[in-house]
C-alpha cells in the first residue's frame, strides 16, 4: 500500500477542532520492563524488534486490544501484521485492514506504532511540512491530527515515546474526514490504554 507506506514514512521520523472523547477502559500499567508481557500475535522475522529507539514506552500496539475492541472500530483482528520491515527498526507496532477491505475495492488500512523518545510538540515540529488541526483531547492527553493526501495520522505520547495511529484509503473522503475520523478513534482507545 502506497499510502501506508507514505504514513509510515512520516512516522519513522519519530518512530479539526478541539475535543473530548471518552473511551472506556484502563491504562496497561507501565514498569521498568520495556517490553510487552503478552506475546505477539506473530512469529516476528526481524531482530530487535525492541531496541534503544523503540523501548520509550511499554506500550505495545500489537497485544493491546481483545478482537472485539477492533471489531467495534471496524478493524478485522485478523489482519494484523507487524508493521516493521528490517532488522532494529525505528519504529514498532503492527498493520491492520478494515473489514471490508479486498483487493479490488480497497478500503482502510491501520497501522500504529511506537517511534521516537520526544515530546508531542517536538514530533509536530519535526514534521512541521504537515498541516497540523488543532489539539484534541483525550481522556486528558493531547492528540495532534493531520491528514495528507490518501492518510490521517494520530499521535499522542506515552511515558517517553511517541505512538502514531495512520488510518489510510486507497479511495479517500473529500478532506479525508472519514480517514481522520478512524485515526482518531483507534488512537482514543490506544489512549486509553497506553501509559
Amino acid at each position: 500500500m502506497k499510502s501506508v507506506a507514505l504514513a509510515l514514512a512520516l512516522a519513522v521520523a519519530v518512530v479539526g477542532s478541539g475535543c473530548s472523547v471518552t473511551i472506556p477502559g484502563d491504562p496497561v500499567a507501565g514498569g521498568a520492563s520495556r517490553t510487552s508481557p503478552k506475546p505477539l500475535p506473530f512469529t516476528p522475522t526481524i531482530k530487535d524488534r525492541t531496541n534503544d529507539r523503540t523501548d520509550g514506552t511499554s506500550f505495545e500496539p500489537c497485544t493491546a486490544y481483545a478482537d472485539d475492541e477492533l471489531r467495534a472500530l471496524n478493524i478485522d483482528p485478523s489482519t494484523i501484521r507487524d508493521a516493521a520491515k528490517v532488522d532494529s527498526a525505528n519504529y514498532r507496532g503492527c498493520h491492520w485492514r478494515d473489514k471490508a477491505y479486498t483487493l479490488s475495492r480497497g478500503g482502510l488500512g491501520y497501522s500504529q506504532i511506537v517511534g521516537r523518545e520526544m515530546t508531542l510538540e517536538e514530533y509536530k515540529r519535526y514534521m512541521a511540512t504537515l498541516r497540523w488541526q488543532t489539539d484534541r483531547t483525550v481522556r486528558g492527553r493531547s492528540l495532534a491530527v493531520a491528514a495528507e493526501n490518501d492518510n490521517c495520522l494520530a499521535v499522542f505520547r506515552s511515558e517517553e515515546s511517541i505512538v502514531a495511529t495512520i488510518a489510510s484509503s486507497t479511495n479517500p473522503s473529500p478532506g479525508n474526514v472519514i480517514e481522520c475520523d478512524r485515526a482518531v478513534a483507534f488512537a482514543s482507545l490506544a489512549i486509553s490504554k497506553a501509559p
